[in-house]
């Protein structure tokens, strides 16, 4: 899933280097953040990797924060250190008398392809899963903030080690899960997590959850990390201090309104949850279930179900108020279910590759023969949505020519959801459409215009070429241009059967596109 070089620096050292107070004092001003305490325990930690001679502590911690069936054993946590020791990191705090460190907690994890009992009790240094082992703190100093500060700085690290940056290349790993029991669920979900579902797990007598960093949480931290870090006075400055759950896109609030029972902006939740349990009622969402649900925490339909209950801002609540607005939020909350349960059925193929692990390079895709040309194409959401097909058609390149929008439009970017950076769109100074034609023409291309003309051949009764093909599409309102079409070697149309005469431009690429990859496309 995630990092850069900055952080493979940070990863590397033993102990992050951090800002001076005053420093932080004045980027938390800057970011609106305040934890109340420039002195407490969190701003004092330092971390680093563990080594051997850590391990009996490590042990110590271990057996003394979990259950016997459940603790992990001197020789797992020896195993882990001496086979996964980058991803076996532990907080120390200053010992004021012995001037030394001590440690206080650590975070331990391992690397497997599979999430099960049997793959997580070995390591697989290529494996695209972390599984998170331990996340520990000594109990004379858990209720201090320690252990959400020491995942904090854990995922920043493992940043570095994810295949969220390029850096890492096919080495890193995609995803982070880990384990845990319902009490502990919304502080994880605070911590960036959402729940998966029960695990199949056995550990223990107790019923285990499983649950996964999110890829949208990962993405914000990196760019909070890049914001705040910054060279100063010849020195890498990381304020690793700040750590404010709203500027990470997590709030506790939205993960458990409960906790803010006094908050001013509370007043009236009890209304707004009985009139949106009427509203979710009659969309067939059960709201009780939602409540209390652990697959549901941390969902965008349980966050968007907690912000109505307790808004953020007096303008919020307003909106909250309004007549009109539970029906509002049940719609979106109905629609948010339906994407999570959507997510969940493993036979459904509804996503891109990439969030399935299939991700294949670019360049190592086959194309498709075929180029597409935009003869003076004049909306940028309509170029969008051709780049969008062409990616998904796998064709060789699409040529825009003319006044035709090209990317980083923005309306181009918004459309093609993704797609733009995968499609070979040529060089901003192309030359006019003719001249492209011509250069088709003359490299091997069967060249055919898209156009409604007396001698146009319907679609369906158009040859197949052997040769590479390329088709041209023209303007919205114009279409292709006459001495394009005289340079075509044939002139192709989509029989239509109502009053209009024509199809909207990316749909008839979409048209044309995959009857070519049907009927001759090998």
């Amino acid at each position: 899933m995630f990092l850069s070089s900055l952080a493979l620096l940070l990863a590397a050292r033993s102990v992050p280097t951090f800002l001076h107070h005053r420093r932080v004092h004045s980027l938390k001003s800057a970011l609106h953040l305040s934890d109340g305490n420039e002195n407490n325990l969190v701003d004092k930690l330092s971390y680093r990797l563990v080594n051997i001679d850590d391990i009996p502590i490590c042990y110590e911690i271990e057996s003394s924060s979990y259950p016997e069936d459940e603790a992990a054993s001197l020789e797992n946590l020896e195993y882990r250190q001496q086979n996964a020791g980058e991803y076996f990191i532990c907080a120390t705090k200053p010992h004021s008398e012995t001037n030394s460190e001590h440690i206080i907690g650590y975070i331990c994890s391992t690397r497997c392809n599979e999430f099960t009992e049997e793959s997580m009790s070995v390591h697989d240094a290529s494996g695209q899963i972390l599984a998170m082992h331990s996340v520990v703190v000594d109990a004379s100093y858990r209720r201090q903030g320690v252990a959400s500060a020491m995942m904090n700085e854990y995922l920043k690290q493992m940043l570095s080690l994810s295949n969220l940056v390029a850096d890492t290349g096919t080495n890193g790993f995609s995803r982070i899960l880990l384990l845990a029991k319902s009490n502990l669920l919304s502080f994880y979900v605070d911590c960036g997590f959402m729940v998966l579902r029960p695990s199949p797990i056995v550990h223990g007598k107790d019923v285990w959850y499983e649950l996964e960093a999110r890829r949208e949480y990962m993405e914000r931290l990196l760019r909070l990390q890049t914001f705040v870090t910054s060279d100063e006075d010849s020195n890498n400055i990381n304020v690793a201090t700040i750590t404010n759950s709203r500027v990470l896109g997590s709030s506790r609030s939205t993960s458990n309104p409960d906790y803010a029972a006094d908050n001013a902006l509370a007043e009236g939740r009890n209304e707004r949850r009985i009139k949106l349990h009427e509203e979710l009622n009659k969309l067939g969402i059960d709201p009780n279930e939602m409540e209390h649900h652990p697959e549901q925490f941390g969902t965008a339909a349980m966050r968007t179900y907690n912000s109505f209950l307790l808004p953020k801002s007096k303008g919020a609540l307003v909106v909250a108020e309004s007549p009109t607005r539970a029906r509002v939020v049940a719609n979106n909350i109905s629609f948010l279910v339906r994407e999570f349960k959507a997510d969940q059925e493993e036979w459904l193929r509804n996503v891109d590759r990439n969030r399935n692990d299939a991700i294949i390079k670019a360049e190592e895709r086959v194309k498709h023969p075929v180029v597409i040309v935009l003869d003076n194409v004049r909306s940028a959401h309509n170029v969008g949505n051709i780049l969008r097909l062409a990616e998904a058609a796998q064709v060789e390149s699409v040529r825009l020519c003319g006044m035709t929008p090209r990317p980083p439009h923005p309306k181009i970017m918004k459309t093609a959801m993704g797609a733009a950076e995968y499609v070979d769109v040529g060089d901003a100074d192309d030359a006019s459409t003719l001249q492209t034609v011509l250069d088709l023409k003359a490299k091997g291309y069967d060249v055919f215009g898209v156009e409604t003309t007396e001698t146009a051949i319907t679609l369906w009764d158009a040859p197949i070429s052997s040769k590479p093909v390329a088709f041209v599409f023209g303007n919205e309102l114009i279409g292709v241009d006459v001495e394009v079409l005289e340079e075509c070697k044939g002139i192709i149309s989509l029989p239509t059967y109502g009053n209009k005469n024509s199809l909207n431009i990316a749909t008839c690429v979409g048209i044309v596109a995959w009857d070519y990859l049907r009927r001759g496309a090998t």
